[in-house]
């Protein structure tokens, strides 16, 4: 080693250090939990581009209590899709629902789909809306054709004729309260849906001082499954099936379903023995009769022709021909000797005694003295014990003497069968 290189490593051990700074790329623990946030942010937005799902807009008349993150979009009972946000429109005269739909059901988003709100006004009439009270309504998605899109129309309930459905207008003028109908409630025809009320109208004639309220109905020629013409879904079709049927009776009623607690509705039936007429025509509307009363009123009318009085005095007479029967001496002769002779039946069989044919004897008398307790009572009811119900009393009676005489004659032929009792192959 030379002098000078040990010279320089003196003085490298003399002299001091200094520290130098070394900078990384992190840049502290309290920029991780909003880099943690937005890679969070950033994978759910990746999640939902590679999901494919929807976002699209259906507009309603009203809200219904739809909830944001709560209300759900289902297709035939599943569900494909939750509401995301409820808005006010610009004008302030509907409400925009904004509803992720599934990728799975995003190829029924077409022009001819619908969506309806099912339990936005529960009814008992529809058990399947009352779960509606406790969770808010159901949007129900109806696909259809036609062109690809995001924007809808929801209707407040259940649709009663198929898409793109032609109606055909006619006007009911009913004279009693119209109670809770609304627009879009069914007319049904012998329990099935053949339209849809439109409008609910109200009119006072200055005249002749009466009110009147008259219900525009809508029905489609689809639903009336009309045969034997060339077109049976045209409005041609239609409008002469319900002049005809209007000619041999047809009128509207109003009801409710379930009776007196159930919601209102129009109901089309046939009248027996109303007047021929055929539909007139006011304001250039069509009209189809109404039956008198309707609702409660109809009700307690038809409460009142049931025949609560004749019934009252039928189940009377029966009451006293019963009492008369039981009550007649014959009978209770009969039934005293029917009862000695089978009690000395018992004594005779449990002491084996030789008393036959007195029993013989006793039991042909019990049975005639039964056939006379017959004719008596027959004698005594006349013609009534029929339609009384009253003949089964007198068949027992006529089934008992034929038993007993007919105990009597086997007792005849085979005397010792009180001891032995009846073998298997005696006649």
């Amino acid at each position: 080693m030379t002098d000078e290189h040990a010279r320089e490593q003196a003085d490298n051990k003399s002299a001091p250090r200094q520290a130098s700074v070394r900078r990384g790329w992190w840049p502290g623990w309290i920029w991780g939990i909003p880099v943690a946030a937005l890679i969070v942010v950033g994978w759910l937005g990746l999640k939902t581009l590679l999901s494919g799902n929807q976002t699209i807009t259906i507009r309603f008349a009203d809200s219904h209590d739809l909830k944001p993150k709560n209300s759900t979009v289902e297709f035939r009972g599943t569900n494909i899709g939750t509401v995301s946000d409820v808005k006010l429109d610009d004008a302030g005269d509907a409400v925009n629902v904004t509803v992720e739909i599934d990728d799975s059901a995003t190829k029924f988003l077409r022009t001819g789909t619908r969506f309806w709100l099912r339990g936005a006004s529960p009814s008992l009439s529809d058990p399947a809306s009352l779960a509606a009270v406790l969770s808010g309504p159901t949007i129900v998605m109806e696909p259809g054709g036609g062109k690809k899109t995001t924007h809808f129309n929801g209707l407040e309930q259940q649709p009663v004729a198929p898409a793109g459905a032609a109606p055909v207008f006619y006007e009911v003028s009913f004279q009693g309260d119209v109670g809770s109908l609304k627009s879009g409630d069914p007319v049904k025809l012998h329990g099935f849906s053949v339209g849809e009320i439109r409008q609910i109208g109200f009119s006072y004639d200055a005249q002749t001082g009466e009110l009147s309220m008259p219900t525009t109905i809508a029905l489609y020629p689809s639903l009336f499954h009309i045969q034997g013409v060339s077109q049976p879904r045209s409005s041609q079709a239609l409008t002469a099936a319900i002049t005809q049927l209007v000619s041999k009776g047809l009128r509207a009623r109003l009801d409710q379903n379930p009776p007196l607690v159930g919601s209102y509705q129009v109901t089309l039936e046939m009248l027996q023995g109303a007047p021929t007429t055929l539909p007139g025509v006011v304001d250039g509307m069509p009209q189809i009769p109404a039956e008198s009363g309707g609702g409660l009123s109809s009700i307690v009318t038809r409460i009142n022709k049931v025949p609560i009085e004749a019934i009252a005095r039928n189940v009377l007479d029966a009451t006293h021909q019963i009492d008369t029967i039981v009550a007649s001496p014959h009978i209770k002769d009969a039934i005293g000797q029917l009862d000695a002779a089978l009690r000395q039946i018992h004594q005779m069989t449990s002491s084996a005694a030789p008393q036959v044919p007195q029993i013989i004897s006793r039991l042909r008398t019990t049975a005639n003295d039964l056939d006379a307790a017959v004719k008596s009572a027959q004698q005594l009811v006349g013609g009534t014990a029929t339609q009384n119900g009253l003949s089964s009393t007198v068949e027992e009676i006529t089934d008992a003497a034929r038993a007993v005489r007919s105990l009597a004659d086997y007792l005849d032929r085979n005397p010792e069968a009180l001891i032995k009792g009846r073998s298997d192959d005696s006649p």
